[in-house]
């Protein structure tokens, strides 16, 4: 199923690429949750903490049949600004992952859902400061329940570094 659903998405333009991932291979950190405490989006941006839910996520993935991790990788090309790219690619995900929703939706999964890499940047003058303007749209990031994506896309062959050197790689996590 997911082949057909990166097909899709691909026909829609989005350069996405994906694998399916077991739930116990997530690794949960405190530690990466608590880097969102020190992101000036911290109690800011409408989808990030400590606006989101309390939940026990490893406890509310495990509930959940399938598990991708789907992810975009753009060219640091010599002349494209670092911050041009790094929007570029978290966008590029978001929608790429809102447009997987969508096709697992028509093909009767209801409560399919979507986890961005990194914050939501749908809108271009940040979160406004008294309500989401896509509340339907925007998506929680993966490293706000405390997922390590870095650690966690290892196990499955995807190295990514810091500081990017080649390619920005933008990981997010569809589940249904």
């Amino acid at each position: 199923m997911l082949e057909e659903i990166i097909k899709y998405v691909r026909e829609l333009g989005y350069p996405i690429y994906g694998c399916m991932i077991n739930s116990s291979d997530l690794v949960f950190e405190e530690r990466v949750r608590m880097n969102c405490f020190y992101c000036g989006k911290y109690n800011n941006a409408w989808k990030c903490p400590p606006r989101i839910p309390e939940l026990d996520y490893k406890k509310m993935f495990s509930e959940f049949d399938n598990i991708a991790m789907i992810y975009v990788s753009l060219s640091l090309q010599e002349g494209k600004d670092y911050s041009t790219v790094r929007t570029e690619s978290s966008v590029k995900l978001h929608l790429a992952l809102l447009e997987c929703e969508k096709w697992l939706y028509q093909h009767n999964n209801s409560t399919a859902l979507s986890f961005i890499g990194g914050s939501c940047k749908l809108c271009k003058s940040g979160c406004a400061p008294t309500k989401c303007a896509n509340p339907y749209k925007a998506r929680t990031p993966v490293e706000a329940l405390g997922i390590n994506i870095l650690r966690t896309a290892s196990k499955y062959g995807l190295e990514i570094t810091f500081p990017p050197d080649k390619d920005m790689k933008r990981v997010g996590l569809l589940l249904w």
